[in-house]
């Protein structure tokens, strides 16, 4: 009875060692792989986020850009119309009817400025036309003001002639009080000179600021609720929390760096960047506005900062969320092998016994089973192996060769075995081959052959032919032999020399092509432009890639394009654009040049692109 009870308790000992041996690695590999998925998940996440958060700042940035380009190029162009000159030069009633005009035709046409005004040196208005409801209304000289106080006046009459001044992104001041209700704006301001170079006071233009922080605002729609645009001074222009706007403006010190210091300081060290704070992701790029090629144009122009802060209890929710559910998943597999490791528990104790006193036998029957099945499945493989395959021993002498490498080389297998392998390789490199070999066997390993050099075979007609080798060493009965798989790649070679002429020749034919050839993508981006078409519209090579089709069109025709361009995209087809009207495109000069465009697409990866041919109807060639 005693020796029962003995015996019953050392079963169990032995089957909680058992478990123990069977659950506990697992389960540690488990918990190891649970921290390791979970650190992943969570980095994978948080990259996603920092890219995004860039990528939308930086479109941010990008769309104040191009929301800057047109006024200051409009603005020169202004000051050098003959309107102007006229009537700074005669300040007649005649001339300032003109000058008004020309005034009220700039509003009319963009709908982005509030006003267009001429100052005199005096700092008196001298003629304004406002934006009112997106018509341009002339103001009576009854209601024209004094500005001669103002700092945008004393900065403009310092400038030099043809400099630009860029005042800061303010709101709205009429007869020295805040506009009501709010109107953001942006002056751009140049000096006038009469013919004998006295001052004739500045040319103001009033950019739309309520339009541009629109445009801003809509670049943003992905992380528009945690977006925001900063002065140099910290001061926000644009924030979700409007009521922390224009603080300069009403003597608050409501700034990025009063409530965030610390992230204020990170955003003044570099222009643009990313860094994770006690607070959260501050992800930052600054704007340049009116960036220009010639840095004498402007005047000391102002900076911004689109900014973007996603809060530190954003970054932990998501952190938490992602152990959640690796924990979820890390507890039903803990759990699941558990039950497991108690099954294989039970069922290794009760067999054990019964399988004790045939377990050698059994042993020694499999491993010879083993050996037999792995020798058939290799001479399986090297029978029907397509590629070639041979093995060497450590003498280079050939012991073993399929029916393919023995075809590839024009031999019978029995002709092959028992030669040194040099009579398969051409008779210049056979002298170099046993040094190569030798160094090999000094240390094997599975690698291809000949990295970097072109591999060649000698067939037993004496051909030569394109081969890749791979090598792998193995051992048997404590021998040193070497696998060798061989591929006879001449057609490939055959193809790749067909594909670069063929690519050659497409390429010789795009650049060489009299006419303009141009590419654009379902959304309107040019993705190819040759280098007719980049002359023909006085484009430096490579300039127009990426951008917008439109930029090729007159500007009044533009918005329609986009519509016309989208229909084409839906029902594409092989045809000459515009039905025998007179087209024009636009050149970077600003010059439009009539032009016949013919149009065909292709589909590439599921979009489709439109292919267009473009000639110069002009007759300049």
């Amino acid at each position: 009875m005693l020796d029962q009870d003995h015996r019953t308790s050392v079963s169990r000992s032995a089957s909680l060692r058992l478990f123990i041996l069977l659950f506990t690695p697992v389960a540690l590999l488990i918990l190891g792989g649970a921290w390791y998925v979970g650190k992943e998940r969570i980095e994978e996440e948080v990259a996603l986020i920092r890219t995004s958060e860039i990528a939308n700042v930086v479109m941010g940035v990008r769309r104040l850009d191009d929301e800057l380009r047109a006024p200051l190029n409009q603005l020169r162009l202004l000051a050098g119309e003959d309107a102007v000159r006229r009537a700074v030069e005669a300040e007649g009633a005649r001339e300032l009817r003109e000058l008004e005009s020309s005034f009220a035709r700039l509003i009319a046409y963009t709908g982005h400025y509030d006003k267009v005004r001429w100052i005199d040196e005096q700092g008196r208005e001298r003629a304004r036309v406002n934006n009112v409801a997106g018509q341009a209304q002339v103001v009576g000289p009854e209601y024209l003001q004094r500005v001669a106080d103002t700092h945008y006046f004393k900065a403009g009459m310092q400038l030099p002639a043809g400099q630009v001044h860029v005042s800061p992104l303010d709101l709205n001041v009429e007869h020295g009080k805040l506009e009501t209700p709010r109107r953001p704006v942006l002056r751009l301001i140049t000096p006038l000179h009469g013919a004998d170079g006295a001052a004739r006071g500045i040319l103001v233009l009033n950019v739309a600021g309520q339009t541009l922080l629109d445009a801003f605002t809509d670049s943003l729609e992905e992380i528009r609720d945690h977006a925001m645009l900063v002065n140099e001074d910290g001061y926000w222009l644009k924030h979700p929390n409007s009521a922390l706007e224009w603080g300069f403006l009403f003597n608050r010190q409501d700034t990025l760096g009063k409530h965030h210091p610390e992230a204020w300081q990170a955003i003044r060290a570099i222009p643009s960047g990313q860094e994770e704070l006690a607070d959260g992701l501050w992800t930052w790029s600054t704007v340049y506005p009116l960036k220009l090629e010639d840095a004498q144009a402007a005047s000391a122009p102002p900076t911004w900062l689109v900014v973007s802060h996603l809060s530190r209890q954003h970054l932990e929710a998501l952190r938490q969320a992602a152990w959640r559910s690796v924990g979820v998943y890390m507890f039903v597999l803990l759990v699941v092998y558990a039950a497991i490791a108690v099954w294989l528990t039970r069922a290794v104790s009760e067999r054990t016994r019964a399988m004790a006193a045939a377990a050698q036998a059994q042993a020694e029957a499999e491993a010879a089973q083993r050996v037999s099945q792995a020798k058939e499945r290799f001479r399986l493989v090297v029978e029907a192996n397509i590629n070639g395959l041979l093995v060497v021993d450590r003498e280079g002498r050939i012991v073993l060769v399929n029916p393919a490498l023995a075809a590839m080389f024009g031999y019978a297998r029995e002709e092959l075995v028992g030669q040194p392998l040099d009579m398969l390789l051409p008779e210049a490199g056979r002298s170099f081959h046993a040094g190569y070999f030798a160094a090999y066997l000094r240390d094997p390993e599975a690698r291809p052959m000949g990295m970097g050099r072109e591999l060649y075979g000698r067939r037993k007609d004496g051909s030569l032919f394109p081969i890749e080798i791979s090598l792998s060493p193995f051992h048997e009965n404590g021998e040193l032999f070497v696998d060798a798989f061989v591929a006879d790649i001449s057609e490939r070679r055959r193809s790749e020399l067909l594909h670069r002429r063929i690519e050659a020749r497409l390429q010789l034919m795009m650049q060489t092509n009299p006419n303009g050839l141009l590419v654009v993508d379902d959304q309107g981006a040019i993705e190819m432009a040759n280098p007719a078409l980049e002359r023909m519209f006085g484009y430096a090579p490579g300039e127009l890639l990426n951008q917008s089709l439109e930029r090729l069109l007159p500007v009044d025709l533009r918005q329609r394009h986009v519509q016309l361009r989208d229909g084409y995209m839906r029902q594409p087809s092989i045809r000459a654009m515009g039905d025998g009207m007179v087209l024009h495109g636009l050149r970077k000069d600003g010059n439009t040049i009539p032009i016949r465009v013919s149009l065909a697409s292709f589909v590439e990866e599921g979009r489709t692109y439109a292919q267009a041919t473009v000639i110069d109807a002009s007759g300049r060639g």
